[in-house]
């Protein structure tokens, strides 16, 4: 194997384990906030943290990320599965927004809202995420590097 060969398997390599380790982080920090929802600075600095490994996971998938917008500015988006997926994947990142928001407003207030909308958006939130793993299982199970 040519040392050029090898760098590049070295780089590939550590792409993988880069998007594993956030893979890894964005389970661990859902799982974790919900499991310390009643401990607030546990919630509080955990659910920031799965906002830093969203934002990396998106930046990790930019490619991707880019092709899901673009089929969302199609007119028969919802008669075709990567439309829906794209569609999904735009309420996900809406909904992982409105929870920091809520979070924040919630917690600037100093106590929960009467409507608690973070609650509510945390339940959606986390039924979604549910669907989003398991529905790309087979993708997060090989982490190929596209």
């Amino acid at each position: 194997m040519s040392p050029r060969a090898n760098v590049t398997r070295r780089a590939t390599i550590s792409k993988q384990t880069r998007r594993w380790l956030v893979h890894l982080g964005l389970i661990a920090t859902a799982v974790t906030s919900l499991m310390f929802e009643f401990v607030l600075t546990v919630h509080i600095i955990v659910g920031l943290v799965f906002v830093a490994f969203v934002l990396a996971h998106l930046a990790q998938r930019r490619r991707s990320s880019h092709r899901l917008l673009r089929r969302l500015a199609k007119v028969p988006l919802l008669r075709q599965p990567l439309g829906r997926l794209a569609v999904a994947d735009l309420v996900l990142a809406l909904l992982t927004v409105g929870m920091l928001a809520s979070g924040l407003w919630d917690w600037s207030l100093g106590h929960p809202t009467r409507i608690r909308y973070h609650a509510l958006l945390g339940v959606a939130l986390a039924i979604l995420l549910v669907t989003h793993t398991f529905s790309r299982w087979k993708r997060l199970r090989k982490s190929d590097v596209r």
